[in-house]
């Protein structure tokens, strides 16, 4: 796809020879491209990410900033740059049309393609430009044009290795981000090299709606919406397409078209439990859309008090483990309240949902986190994972002694909380675990301590569970992160439960097992 290069600007905009139709863009007073490239030793620009942003006509207007760098360091003559230019929509959208081919250039006083050239594409253009496509998931846009109309170029090879590596190096990827808003290096490299075009809804600001305490007769429910339109704006010939999406399947969409009127009642014949809407206009396309999404009906809130902050000493536990303290904050129930409908939770409603959310969670995936040379990281990890617990902690580890104890159990912040540890032999002389349970004394439910008994414990791999989850290690707690390795949260925990209650049930519990006989069966 070529442009049309020799196109006076006062004709406004164009692609491939085809003038862009002026009415589309007719609600936007002004344009700002964002450009970021690196200029590397050689002197060559790569362009590293460009968006074009519209403005809606109500929208103050805004200047071109100036130009900022930053040298590349460790001796490298590269230097990243980024600037915003301030043009006018026509020649926005000219110089996007123009750089499909890849010819990108800056735009300098106004003149869309007059600047330096940047190395750039070949790109791959989606949707058919000018087509446009409503997006929920424009990452990089600000954060009041999230969803918005977008088309997308995005590049067609990588960058070059050394452009990559350049741009990869943690004071140059945090340099980025500050300017652009977003992780453009890491949490969204498929963005790099890419230029993007955001066009904002140019009618109304947002949808707002209403429900009648009282259904029309013959509807289960009765919903006002409202389009807030924009300054100097109309939204007659908007439609509104809203779609009810029940726990066993969806229903026929119910339509209304806006006139004059700004508000709209759409009559449901079932009550509404997911909604999701559809928003176009026979001037701009698909203006706005959204999957259908449960509709909150009700909140349960729990308030919590922080009751007292509590400071534990973990003693030495050798010349690699020394002394070391932290605080924890209690947490005390502070009561609950309940705003809108009660449910009941034997209903066939409650039911239901509960269901799907177990089928849901079944098939979610697990997820894991990587420790080298921190164990100190690891550690604080593990003692905030055991303070969200609301109902129990099992630490299951064969190794699991009175120092664990201390450096871990006391890491849970709700009083009611039920702590098990399931270990093997904890210490020789059982010493310093009586001196950490000890240190429970004050709690109203106190640690349940139980050993596998033999000479060669059931028990080899580690587990921590935490209410319904379950994360899983081959290292002891009080090692990870010492070396490289891995906990990670399971997918299917139910099993693992079982069976862990099941060690739990043949153990020895930690009293009867200091009485017992030295000599294990």
């Amino acid at each position: 796809m070529t442009a049309n290069k020799t196109a006076s600007k006062d004709a406004g905009p164009t692609l491939a020879g085809h003038p862009v139709d002026k009415d589309g863009w007719s609600g936007y007073g002004q344009a700002i491209v964002h450009l970021a490239w690196l200029r590397d030793g050689d002197q060559i620009c790569h362009l590293l990410f460009g968006m074009v942003e519209l403005r809606p006509c109500e929208f103050p207007r805004v200047h071109s900033s100036d130009e900022q760098q930053l040298l590349d360091g460790n001796g490298s003559p590269s230097c990243l740059h980024y600037r915003r230019f301030a043009l006018s929509v026509a020649c926005a959208i000219g110089w996007y049309g123009r750089s499909m081919d890849g010819h990108v250039r800056l735009p300098v006083d106004g003149d869309d393609h007059a600047g330096d050239g940047l190395c750039a594409g070949p790109f791959a253009g989606w949707p058919a430009w000018p087509t446009l496509a409503a997006s929920n998931e424009l990452d990089f846009a600000p954060d009041w044009a999230r969803g918005s109309r977008a088309h997308f170029l995005h590049s067609r090879a990588a960058l070059d290795a050394r452009t990559l590596a350049s741009v990869r190096r943690e004071r140059n990827r945090r340099q980025l981000e500050n300017w652009l808003h977003f992780d453009l290096v890491d949490l969204c490299n498929d963005y790099l090299g890419a230029i993007c075009f955001v066009a904002p809804n140019p009618l109304f600001r947002s949808m707002e709606k209403s429900h009648l305490d009282t259904p029309n007769d013959g509807s289960a429910e009765s919903i006002a919406y409202k389009l807030v339109a924009r300054a100097n704006q109309r939204v007659d010939g908007t439609r509104l397409e809203v779609v009810n999406e029940g726990l066993r399947g969806r229903l026929t969409p119910v339509a209304v078209e806006f006139d004059d009127d700004p508000v709209k009642l759409l009559e449901f014949t079932s009550q509404v439990n997911k909604e999701g809407r559809t928003v176009t206009h026979p001037r701009y396309g698909l203006l706005a859309w959204n999957e259908p999404i449960p509709l909150i009906r009700s909140i349960h809130t729990r308030m919590e008090v922080v009751s007292q902050r509590k400071e534990v000493e973990v003693p030495s536990g050798g010349k690699r483990k020394p002394a070391h303290q932290y605080s924890v904050s209690s947490l005390e129930h502070g009561g609950d309240a309940m705003i809108g409908r009660v449910h009941n939770d034997e209903s066939i409603e409650a039911r239901a949902i509960a269901a799907t959310h177990r089928r849901a969670k079944k098939g979610t995936e697990g997820a894991e986190r990587w420790f080298q040379d921190a164990p100190e990281d690891a550690a604080q990890f593990i003692r905030d994972t055991i303070g969200k617990a609301r109902h129990r902690v099992l630490i299951a580890d064969p190794y699991f002694a009175g120092r664990e104890l201390l450096a871990f159990g006391h890491a849970i912040r709700r009083p009611d909380v039920e702590l098990r540890v399931l270990t093997g032999k904890p210490d020789t002389d059982a010493t310093t675990m009586l001196q950490a349970i000890e240190t429970f004394q004050s709690y109203p439910v106190k640690p349940a301590i139980r050993v596998l008994k033999g000479k060669r414990t059931r028990l080899h791999d580690r587990f921590l569970v935490v209410d319904e989850t379950v994360w899983f290690s081959g290292n002891s707690l009080n090692s990870l992160g010492e070396r490289a390795s891995m906990i990670v949260r399971l997918c299917h925990p139910e099993l693992v439960v079982a069976r862990l209650d099941g060690m739990w049930a043949i153990a020895t519990p930690f009293a009867a097992w200091v009485a017992g006989p030295t000599d294990d069966a």
